[in-house]
C-alpha cells in the first residue's frame, strides 16, 4: 500500500535495492506513491501495477505499469496512465512474450509485446542522369493489430509511425490514449544498400526516420543502367524489422547546358580532332597552290 518495492537478500535479510512508485500527479488520496501489486515475474523482470478494488471518481490520473530489472531495481520501462489494473477483472498475465491486461481507465483489454513493422522505399520513376544526386525516401510504420482500429486509421491515415524505444511509453499513450504528442520523439535507423549495374553490392549509408515515420537519403549514381535499392530496418526492442527494395534507372550524364553528354567512345578524342583539322588545312593550301601554278 505504500508503493515501495524492496529486494531482500535471502541469506542475511539485507536490503539489496528499493524502488518507489512515485505518484507524479499527487492525486493518490493516502500516499505519495502508487500502491502497487506484483503482477508478473519473468525473464529477470518484475512487473508492477496499481489495482482498483472499488471505483473512486474522479479517477486518479497516471496509474503506472512498471517493469523493473530484478538485479538492479532500475525501471526497464514505465508507462504512466497507459494500463490501470483491476482486482475484480484479473491482473495482467503473460504468454509467449505477450502481456494481456485489462485497463480500468477505458474498460478495454490490451495485448503488449514486440510488434511488426512495415517499410516503404521510393525513388524517381523516370531515368535519372548519371552523376546527379538521387533522393531515396520512404516510411517506417507500426502495423500491429491495434493500429487497424477505425479510430486510429482516421487519426493516422498514412499509418502509425515507428519511434525509437526510449520514447515508446509516451508514444503509446499518444497513439492509444490520445495523450499529447511527444515533442522530441525520434524514429529509427534505416540502412540503405545498393546493387549497381555491374552487380556490385554496397552499403551507402543510414537514414533516421522522423516522428512522422518518414526518412530520406541521397546518393550520386556513378554508372549507367539499373540499380537495385534496398532499405532495411533491423528492428528494435519494440518492433520486429522490415525490408523493402525498389529499382532505379540511370541514363547518360548531362552537361551544364542541359544536353546529354555523348559517350567518349562515340567520338574522336580532342587530340585526334586537332590533328585531322591541321591535315585538312594543309591539304587546302596545297590544292590552292596547285591551281595557281596551272593558271600560270
Amino acid at each position: 500500500m505504500g508503493g515501495e518495492v524492496k529486494a531482500l537478500n535471502p541469506s542475511n535479510g539485507q536490503t539489496m535495492w528499493t524502488y518507489n512508485a512515485v505518484d507524479e500527479t499527487h492525486e493518490m488520496l493516502w500516499a505519495n506513491n502508487w500502491y502497487s501489486r506484483p503482477l508478473i515475474i519473468t525473464d529477470g523482470k518484475l512487473y508492477l501495477g496499481p489495482t482498483e478494488h472499488s471505483p473512486v471518481d474522479p479517477k486518479p490520473r497516471g496509474a503506472p505499469m512498471i517493469c523493473i530489472d530484478l538485479e538492479t531495481g532500475m525501471p526497464v520501462w514505465r508507462a504512466d496512465g497507459l494500463f490501470r489494473q483491476t482486482d475484480w477483472g484479473g491482473r495482467a498475465i503473460i504468454g509467449d512474450s505477450i502481456i494481456a491486461t485489462m485497463d480500468t481507465y477505458d474498460q478495454r483489454i490490451y495485448a503488449i509485446g514486440k510488434g511488426p513493422s512495415a517499410l516503404t522505399v521510393n525513388v524517381p520513376e523516370e531515368a535519372q542522369p548519371m552523376y546527379t544526386p538521387v533522393m531515396i525516401r520512404g516510411m517506417v510504420t507500426d502495423i500491429s493489430p491495434g493500429t487497424q482500429d477505425a479510430g486510429l486509421k482516421m487519426r493516422f491515415p498514412n499509418g502509425v509511425p515507428v519511434v525509437s524505444d526510449e520514447y515508446m511509453s509516451e508514444w503509446m499513450l499518444y497513439v492509444y490514449k490520445q495523450f499529447e504528442r511527444p515533442a522530441d520523439a525520434m524514429g529509427v535507423p534505416v540502412k540503405i544498400q545498393i546493387v549497381d549495374p555491374a552487380g556490385t553490392y554496397a552499403w551507402i549509408g543510414t537514414a533516421t526516420s522522423d516522428a512522422y515515420g518518414h526518412y530520406a537519403y541521397s546518393f550520386i549514381p556513378q554508372m549507367e543502367g539499373q540499380y537495385t535499392i534496398i532499405a532495411t530496418f533491423d528492428g528494435s526492442g519494440s518492433y520486429f524489422g522490415a525490408q523493402e527494395i525498389t529499382y532505379l534507372l540511370v541514363g547518360p550524364a548531362v552537361t551544364p547546358s542541359g544536353s546529354i553528354m555523348p559517350e567518349p567512345t562515340a567520338q574522336f578524342p580532342m587530340v585526334e580532332v586537332a590533328v585531322i583539322g591541321a591535315i585538312l588545312a594543309i591539304a587546302i593550301v596545297i590544292a590552292a597552290v596547285f591551281v595557281i601554278k596551272r593558271r600560270k
